[in-house]
């Protein structure tokens, strides 16, 4: 180590010429919509039972007049328990809008729904069988823009800079989607069928592409097991009722069909995520329920506030410069210390700065390095 790491500037993938004029803040454009785009196909049953070939469609929210050609794009996908729903659902209506007028790509999907499975049989295994069809239908259409912006760039987004999210069902998928990620992690009554139906991407579509994002927005939404979650994993922002009884705040059951399944809802995710070091933010509504959401005013901003530091990231600071004042002392190792203990939280520039060795943990190796930056500098 030396005094030139102090003026090393983190480097992301991205440039921030973007991050200008309330962009990715405020509400600034106008904005269209392309409407029933197909972007896979996969089996699914009837309620009855009968196999059949489904289309799956999106409607993409564009801002309108907008210079920028890498944008960043975000898919948000409804909720209904697996058995309803759509992509033109008002709450996912209104979250697309507001994303694209701050300037996103804002996708709306439609997914596979399970009535079949859970209305006749609603089993545990059922029950993650239909997380797990929606699944692969997100990860379809991450994959359908990552083949698009390297063939034709129709829609000008940055492909480094991709989000997800959803209400209910669509945060149970994109937040299983992000943290059921191993092969190791699969519940055991789910192996044997696993690689028939593709394994952890699925055979949705557009084979070959990447299908990863970089941050989840959760509506009331819950992960499979805690455990899932480790050191390193993508940002969340969640919003959750502590009296939910549809999709549990805490630790609890998913009794909705006569299920009991064991989930760990927002409260649980949030801990584990600042455990672990890893970004997180939780709004919680005390004293509501599943759906305590209007205009999607507050959710629009609340989450879009939090993404903002994780889109314009890497700009202007440096490594260890954790309080960014354009020093690098020991107020920085007491804002180091502090975060590492849990007495406060970092934002997301403080946790970059902070990350010294890049092993996307804030932790005491971390704190060694940051000593040895000042006494060589």
């Amino acid at each position: 180590m030396n005094k030139i790491l102090l003026i090393i500037m983190i480097s992301f993938m991205f440039s921030q010429e973007d991050c200008q004029d309330d962009r990715y803040l405020n509400e600034i454009f106008d904005i269209e919509v392309e409407y029933e785009v197909q972007y896979g196909q996969n089996i699914n049953q009837t309620i009855l039972g009968s196999e059949y070939t489904e289309n799956l469609y999106m409607d993409i929210y564009s801002p309108i007049n907008d210079s920028f050609d890498d944008r960043p794009i975000i898919f948000f996908m409804f909720g209904g328990s697996y058995v309803g729903g759509s992509k033109s659902s008002p709450d996912i209506v209104a979250l697309c809008t507001k994303f694209a007028q701050r300037g996103y790509v804002a996708v709306a999907i439609d997914y596979r729904l399970s009535q079949h499975l859970l209305f006749f049989n609603p089993t545990e295994e059922n029950g993650y069988k239909a997380v797990v069809k929606a699944i692969h239908d997100l990860k379809a259409a991450i994959r359908y823009f990552r083949m698009n912006d390297e063939l034709y760039n129709d829609y000008k987004v940055d492909m480094n800079r991709v989000f997800s999210g959803g209400y209910s069902a669509g945060a149970v998928t994109a937040i299983n989607a992000a943290y059921l990620n191993e092969y190791e992690e699969v519940p055991s009554f789910l192996i044997d069928d696993y690689d028939s139906i593709g394994g952890l991407e699925g055979l949705s579509g557009n084979p070959g592409y990447d299908s990863s994002f970089h941050g989840i927005v959760n509506l009331s939404g819950a992960v499979g097991n805690r455990d899932w979650i480790v050191q390193g994993d993508i940002p969340i922002v969640s919003m959750h009722g502590d009296q939910d009884d549809v999709v549990p705040y805490d630790d609890s059951l998913i009794t909705l069909f006569g299920l009991n399944v064991a989930v760990d809802g927002s409260l649980i995710i949030h801990e584990t995520m600042l455990e672990l070091g890893n970004y997180s933010s939780l709004h919680t509504y005390f004293n509501e329920g599943h759906g305590p959401y209007t205009d999607m005013n507050f959710e629009a901003e609340f989450s879009s506030n939090f993404l903002y530091d994780i889109v314009c990231a890497g700009s202007d600071y440096i490594i260890g410069d954790i309080n960014n004042d354009t020093l690098v002392n020991v107020l920085d190792v007491v804002f180091l210390v502090n975060f590492i203990l849990g007495v406060s939280n970092p934002d997301f520039n403080q946790f970059e700065a902070g990350d010294i060795n890049e092993d996307q943990n804030l932790n005491v190796q971390d704190a060694i390095l940051l000593i040895n930056l000042i006494l060589n500098s």
